[in-house]
């Protein structure tokens, strides 16, 4: 396999971006093979028996690869742009009735049409972008017997496992086969593991609800009362710093038995949302039982609680973070709710989850 100097360098990170017009504009200007992409200068006649059949072999290999595989319809074998015809239609349904009778296994297919202006010419010529990819861990492999016709070999079998090898889909040896459900395994549990962290992280933002209710209706002016005011200490719950602590040990405990399966970058990210919400909870309860309470940017003695400032910048970009961490002034003090900041935390969480269940992260 050769791999172009101006191959894209950065994978996309969702489905929707393997057929965005970044990604087209990367992938037109490539000349050679990758094992992410791939290029045919047409899909017209899938309603014959041959065009079926070769476009299902291909996508049993794409839909192996963990990833998934991009077409880009309308360049030559030999990197020649070329366009698609006038009368040709790139569309997702057609493209998926013409082949998943050949393909048992639930299969992503997704489909868009770019038009480029050729540079010196200003023609403008249409592109097609096709995206296969396996929905689910396990391989997909072949449902019937593709055959073009009675005369000439199959093409495949039922049962058969195809993989992409440079530019070609070949049929799975065994090597491959284990390598493909062992893979599946792996990722089985890496499913497991990261749903045990997600569930973690919600139980702890469970254990948070009466301090949210509390910063997120208390201004500036507001605080010093709010020890004094049995119904919002209340609010605050009747756990002990100790007894507190032992929870969020429980819940590291059960994070930390699955830790092998969580990519590290998840971890991390998982890490520091619940150190940042610990944090928070630890502090309203010191406040409480002290009979001082302080907005949630300070500290007991009123200056920046900047360790907790960091934790967040690891999870929450500056410029939103400052605005969450500035408030809203009122009239009667500044008000600085502390939901919206638990939920930007928790989203970049739950986008590197959402990427790991999804296979591309």
């Amino acid at each position: 396999m050769t791999n172009a100097p101006n191959q894209p360098h950065q994978p996309p990170t969702d489905y929707q971006d393997r057929i965005s017009r970044q990604t087209f504009e990367q992938l037109v200007s490539v000349r050679g093979e990758g094992d992410e992409w791939d290029f045919k200068a047409t899909l017209s006649g899938l309603v014959s028996g041959s065009a079926r059949v070769n476009l299902a072999k291909d996508a049993l290999a794409f839909c192996n690869l963990p990833a998934g595989v991009t077409i880009i319809v309308g360049v030559t074998d030999d990197f020649e742009r070329v366009g698609l015809t006038a009368s040709e239609k790139i569309d997702t349904t057609a493209i998926r009735s013409a082949i998943e009778k050949y393909i048992d296994g639930d299969f992503i297919v997704m489909a868009a049409e770019h038009i480029l202006v050729e540079p010196g010419t200003n023609e403008e010529r249409r592109y097609g972008m096709i995206y296969f990819r396996r929905r689910f861990a396990q391989p997909v492999l072949a449902a019937m017997n593709g055959q073009i016709t009675s005369d000439r070999p199959l093409l495949f079998r039922s049962g058969d496992i195809f993989i992409r090898r440079g530019a070609a889909s070949i049929k799975a040896n065994s090597g491959d086969v284990r390598r493909l459900f062992t893979n599946s395994i792996v990722h089985e549990e890496r499913v497991r593991a990261v749903n045990e962290l997600w569930s973690c992280l919600v139980e702890q933002r469970r254990l948070m609800g009466g301090v949210e209710f509390l910063y997120d209706i208390l201004a500036d002016s507001e605080y010093p009362g709010v020890i004094a005011r049995p119904d919002l200490r209340a609010a605050l719950g009747d756990l002990t710093e100790g007894q507190h602590a032992a929870q969020l040990d429980r819940l590291q405990l059960r994070v930390s038995m699955v830790r092998p399966h969580i990519r590290q970058g998840l971890y991390q990210q998982y890490r520091a949302c619940a150190a940042f919400t610990g944090r928070l909870q630890m502090k309203a309860i010191r406040q409480r039982d002290a009979g001082v309470f302080v907005p949630w940017t300070e500290l007991d003695d009123g200056s920046p609680d900047l360790p907790l400032r960091q934790l967040a910048l690891e999870l929450i970009p500056q410029g939103e973070l400052d605005g969450y961490w500035a408030g809203r002034d009122t009239g009667a003090g500044i008000l600085r709710p502390v939901r919206p900041v638990i939920d930007a935390a928790e989203r970049g969480v739950l986008s590197t989850i959402d990427l790991v269940l999804n296979g591309l992260g």
